[in-house]
């Protein structure tokens, strides 16, 4: 864990103040808080071949865009030209096809023209600005860096909460002209995990960014793309005006329809230069890491950057884990003054927690294993993703390979990072706000850290599925048949003296112990074979060779997919036993709480609230798959056709129905007791807590209407698949305790076993 400590003057400050300045007259004699860098002269760090490579064709392609676009620009001008001044006018009614052709030729220019006022300056939102009177500590640690790295200060120092660290800068065509100094983000959540040798190394990265003047091409880059993909994508004003025009009659808008084929053709071409364009661009960048990492390493040795790196992954994984608890206490009304304090705490369980995932050591197996200094590779798990042409990023043992070519050895500073930063609790307890307001809540009352860390557990462990059930509760619908048939026929029979518990036992007994994780095992390696002949099927997925091992043998491609009739077969087979053991279960439970009234009210109540919830959940489930699918057209940035717009209506004309429908259906529902659920709470404004979005109006779809919708229905669709898990972990914990020997072994209520469960689909 790494914690930071509340004292604030343990360190000095990396530089010693100049005589007459506050503090000159006798200064304490204190450890310098800047760590030392590696010993003797290091070499300057060179651009490689490689690199220069890139540049070239990043160049080349950048000029090539200017090309084009300046002839395009100027066809289209010069065509206005020859539309008004060189081309003949028409007698009479003629007039007509002048002017559609000036209109048209207007038109196309505007349409190129408007790239060049594309402007996106550096945005602030979710950042804190901090200055040097705020942070001496910091801004002098940045100071001797610089030195260090024959870097500029950066112009302005931002603090987020999450887990980064960045150059940025304002980037516009007048930033291609005019010298701008570049931005600094340090994130927090990154802080948390660090010490103070590896955050000068991930800062002494970030300042090979500042001294790499390949940084101007990626303005340049970053401007081209703004003037294309406003071409190419965009759709606005321009776009609306020749809509209209080509919804009158078609003697007059002839031209539209001619002028919508050209800019089709247009906007094609001038997508594939986009490609190309970032494509080189990105080859690039994933070098200016590299190169970046190397100045890292003159700074503060090969160890830092690649623990750093190592660090960062886990942080990210830890401040994820962190980020998901906060947000569901956060629905109670319940916010952390120090959200940081639960990133340093998440990071303690991390290794536990991933160590239950399925298959941890094969995928996580770098994230997993404790990073040792010295020149060995640490980053050699064949789990490592391959670099993509897409990725601005190389892979860690990319990264690491380069870092370690020839390696640097540096004295390591073990202190945390958070060391750096002066009124600490405050500045955390504002951080603190800004995540919450990321999260689209407003803080209001902070509570201590300590006791919101408590209450995420006891929700957690609300929600937590002991490993004994061995996913038994993952996946699947629970069907446990119909409540008031199966208790009224017990009673009866308990009635007339011709109960048998020893056979309703006997009943759920293959569905626990060894028993069960068999079955399980079974349950899971068919769905497996299930999805990869769907994959199959689709051609999402294609194999390695001509054969591949399936069911014990090597089979082809057609050999794998004639078996799906089997496979599903054997699969329904089950899922069937499955729901006869929601059945037992639910039988058994009930005659083992005929002695205890308030057990079997209970019962009782939670499996009928499963039931409404559940149902809720898998119909909700379904829309969300299908808004996905819906609004996958409007990401791509392109015009939808008018079957698909109708589909997207249709969908989200849905979707909003059904959480009317929803919102009604639980108005009169009581939920149990439920750990942070107060008794009484009104489940429909728990659920959604702001008015439902207003209905889609005849003729008019905007996105900040569909943003809202999707919004709440995702919001909706969690607190639906929270409250399912919490009343599941609740139930069998209550079936637990009416039979106490039915999972021997099992760990006590609230230990780190099992995890929640999936979502029934």
């Amino acid at each position: 864990m790494v914690e930071a400590s509340d004292s604030e003057d343990h360190d000095e400050l990396p530089s010693t103040p100049q005589e007459g300045e506050p503090g000159s007259a006798a200064p304490k004699k204190k450890r310098d808080i800047y760590p030392a860098g590696p010993a003797g002269d290091l070499p300057p760090v060179q651009a490689t071949p490689g690199y220069r490579l890139r540049v070239v064709l990043v160049l080349a392609s950048l000029l090539t865009f200017v090309a084009l676009y300046l002839a395009l620009l100027t066809a289209s001008g010069y065509l206005v030209y020859l539309t008004l001044f060189e081309m003949a006018w028409l007698p009479g009614k003629g007039i007509i096809l002048n002017l559609g052709a000036i209109a048209a030729s207007g038109m196309l220019f505007l349409f190129l023209l408007k790239g060049l006022f594309h402007s996106r300056p550096f945005s602030s939102d979710g950042l804190v600005e901090v200055k040097e009177a705020d942070q001496p500590r910091l801004f002098a640690f940045l100071r001797r860096l610089c030195e260090d790295a024959g870097s500029r200060l950066p112009g302005k120092v931002y603090l987020s909460h999450d887990v980064n660290a960045a150059v940025s800068y304002p980037r516009s065509l007048l930033s291609l002209i005019w010298p701008v100094r570049k931005n600094l983000v340090i994130g927090l959540g990154l802080v948390s995990a660090l010490n103070l040798s590896e955050l000068k190394a991930v800062l002494a990265h970030e300042f090979g960014h500042f001294s790499q003047a390949s940084m101007k091409l990626g303005q340049y880059v970053y401007v081209a793309n703004g003037v294309v993909a406003d071409i190419v994508f965009g759709r606005d004003a321009w776009d609306r005006a020749l809509n209209r025009w080509r919804s009158v009659d078609i003697r007059l808008s002839f031209p539209a329809w001619i002028l919508s084929g050209i800019v089709w053709v247009l906007r094609k071409v001038l997508e594939l230069v986009y490609r190309g364009i970032n494509l080189a661009n990105l080859s690039l960048a994933r070098q200016m890491e590299f190169n970046a990492d190397l100045h890292a390493v003159r700074i503060a040795g090969s160890d830092a950057i690649v623990s750093g790196l190592w660090k960062a992954e886990r942080a990210a994984l830890a401040y994820n884990d962190a980020l998901d608890g906060l947000a569901s206490v956060a629905e109670h009304g319940k916010f952390s003054e120090d959200v940081f304090a639960q990133v340093e705490r998440a990071l303690t369980q991390l290794d536990a927690r991933l160590a239950r995932a399925p298959g941890a050591r094969e995928r996580l197996g770098p994230i997993l294993a404790r990073y040792e200094p010295g020149p060995a590779l640490h980053f050699t798990s064949p789990a490592e993703r391959v670099s993509s042409l897409w990725a601005t990023h190389p892979p860690n043992h990319e990264r690491e390979a380069n870092a370690k070519r020839v390696y640097v050895a540096a004295p390591e500073d073990r202190r945390p990072a958070f060391s750096l930063f002066v009124e600490r609790k405050a500045l955390r307890r504002k951080m603190s706000r800004a995540v919450y307001e990321a999260l689209g809540r407003k803080a209001r009352d902070l509570l201590a850290a300590d006791e919101i860390a408590a209450l995420i557990e006891e929700e957690r462990g609300e929600m937590r599925q002991a490993e004994h059930y061995h996913g038994l509760y993952e996946n699947r619908v629970l069907d446990p048949g119909d409540l008031d048939a199966a208790a009224a026929a017990i009673d009866a029979d308990a009635a007339r003296g011709a109960l048998d518990r020893g056979a309703l036992r006997a009943a759920v007994l293959p569905f626990t112990g060894g028993a069960l994780k068999e079955r399980m095992e079974r349950v899971e390696a068919l769905r497996g074979e299930n999805e990869l002949i769907a994959a199959l099927s689709a051609d999402r997925v294609r194999l390695k060779g001509k054969t591949a091992e399936f069911r014990g043998a090597q089979r082809s491609r057609d050999g794998i997919i004639a078996l799906a009739a089997d496979v599903q077969r054997e699969l329904r087979a089950e899922l069937t036993a499955l729901q006869g053991a929601d059945q037992a279960f639910f039988r058994h439970v009930y005659a083992c709480s005929a002695d205890d009234p308030g057990a079997r009210a209970e019962l009782l109540e939670r499996y009928r609230f499963l039931l409404v919830i559940q149902a809720l959940v898998v119909k909700h489930n379904a829309l969300d798959e299908a808004l996905e699918g819906a609004l996958q057209g409007l990401r791509g940035g392109t015009e939808l056709p008018e079957h698909e717009f109708r589909r997207l209506v249709e969908v989200l004309s849905a979707a909003r129905a059904a959480l009317e429908e929803t919102l009604r259906t639980t108005k009169p529902l009581v939920p149990p007791k439920l750990a942070l659920l107060k008794r009484g709470t009104l489940l429909h404004r728990f659920l959604l807590p702001e008015a439902l979005v207003a209905p889609l109006e005849e003729g008019g779809i905007s996105g900040a209407w569909i943003s809202e919708l999707v919004q709440q229905h995702a919001g909706a669709l969690g607190r639906l698949r929270k409250l399912h898990f919490k009343n599941l972990g609740q139930l069998l914990a209550l079936t637990e305790r009416l039979d106490p020997a039915l999972f021997p072994g099992q760990e006590p209520p609230g230990e780190a076993g099992g995890t929640p469960g999936s979502s029934p689909t």
